[in-house]
């Protein structure tokens, strides 16, 4: 680890700099060096890597517009200087000025920043994100990450735009790689894990989240995940196994909600009495007022095909907003999301693809209604999870699944 401390010291600056061994704790070496910062800077630097690169700027003045936050000065000082292009370009983009973060990126990608390839790309990522352009800004953070292979962040940045552009076995790769350079980082199993779990591969899934679990303090969110991961591959029963064992050990984790998951499992493995049953321990062991509690039972009802049942239970309730927009959706469940293709392919296109069953079955519907059947049917490979939030359209996701699985049968 490098730490260290500096001090004004007549009209120069003065760093300090210690280098400390992270296993044992010992000071491996000590330095220092005197005089503006960035050649104080750069000596340090190079006394720790003769290598090491100097810093984008060799302007005094840009360097310290830049510091002050006056990235316009600064580039204006020194047109190569891509970090302060770039940061100028996030601040913009930041305050919602997406037009200004546009032009200013444009005008940075003017400028070769021979140097420094990384800002480069860094600028490019930025500019095709404001642009939604998805093809672009993989492109350039594949870049980033070549070339700095053993750099978490840009590792990072590649594989959750992998994933979120659904190129599942790309993310896995990008993960995998991730796991190597940081490797004590826990989210990355667990990611790592329901990548597989999106790619159709539950066993490569489970023994990621199997390691996943020996991490400290992980062994409750990676059972929950498990229970996921084969879930949505339709393996029930081993997603109720997982969801059971989650909820005896860690009977308080999210709110018992893994007993919740465990019915909806067991009801899909076939067993509706069973699933029944957990659903009782669940209610009973969640803690919610009548009407919230009627509510949760009125929509499993729904969900498990007992329509009228569910109807009549949450007339009987309290009435409150909720209850009345769960009646709404009901009632006009074509009301809930849009129904035009192309407008739920980009809604589809900007939701996350683990929680994406609402979004993913009305596109499916309503491709099926458009008569592109395969299209639809590559949508239903991969099962909704269980609803996780209290919002009425979340319902009709597993009905509305398995009536489209049974028309394209």
């Amino acid at each position: 680890m490098a730490h260290g401390y500096f001090e004004k010291r007549g009209p120069d600056l003065w760093f300090h700099l210690v280098i400390e061994d992270a296993s044992s704790h010992k000071i491996v070496r000590e330095t220092s060096a005197r005089g503006p910062a960035l050649e104080a800077l750069a000596s340090l630097a190079r006394s720790v890597d003769p290598h090491a690169q100097a810093f984008e700027t060799s302007r005094a003045d840009a360097f310290a517009a830049w510091g002050r936050g006056d990235f316009e000065r600064a580039v204006a000082l020194d047109p190569d200087f891509g970090i302060a292009w770039l940061n100028w370009a996030e601040s913009l983009a930041a305050r919602g000025d997406s037009a200004g973060a546009q032009a200013v990126a444009a005008r940075a990608l003017m400028h070769p920043l021979p140097n420094f390839p990384a800002e480069r790309l860094r600028i490019q990522a930025l500019d095709a994100a404001l642009r939604h352009d998805e093809s672009g800004r993989l492109q350039a953070l594949e870049g980033l990450a070549e070339l700095s292979p053993l750099d978490p962040a840009a590792l990072r940045a590649l594989a959750e735009a992998e994933l979120s552009s659904r190129r599942f076995a790309q993310a896995e790769r990008a993960y995998e790689r991730l796991s190597r350079a940081a490797p004590d980082d826990p989210t990355t199993d667990n990611m790592l894990g329901y990548t597989q779990a999106l790619a159709g591969e539950p066993d490569k899934a489970r023994a990621s989240l199997e390691r996943y679990a020996r991490r400290p303090g992980q062994a409750a969110n990676a059972l929950d995940s498990l229970g996921e991961a084969m879930f949505m591959n339709g393996r029930f029963a081993e997603a109720e196994k997982a969801f059971l064992e989650c909820y005896q050990k860690y009977p308080g984790f999210l709110n018992g909600a893994p007993l919740w998951k465990a019915a909806h499992a067991r009801w899909l493995a076939g067993n509706l009495k069973g699933a029944d049953e957990l659903l009782d321990r669940y209610l009973t062991q969640v803690r919610s007022d009548d009407s919230l509690a009627s509510w949760r039972r009125a929509t499993w009802l729904y969900e498990t095909g007992r329509r009228e049942e569910a109807i009549a239970l949450l007339r009987k309730a309290p009435e409150n907003d909720l209850i009345r927009r769960q009646f709404a959706t009901w009632d006009h469940p074509d009301a809930a999301l849009p129904r035009d293709p192309d407008a739920l392919r980009r809604l589809y296109e900007t939701t996350g693809p683990v929680n994406d069953g609402l979004v993913r079955i009305s596109y499916a519907k309503a491709l099926l209604e458009a008569g592109r059947d395969e299209e639809a049917r590559a949508l239903l490979r991969r099962w909704p999870l269980p609803p996780q939030a209290d919002l009425p359209a979340e319902s009709l996701v597993l009905p509305e699944f398995l009536t489209l699985k049974k028309k394209l049968s």
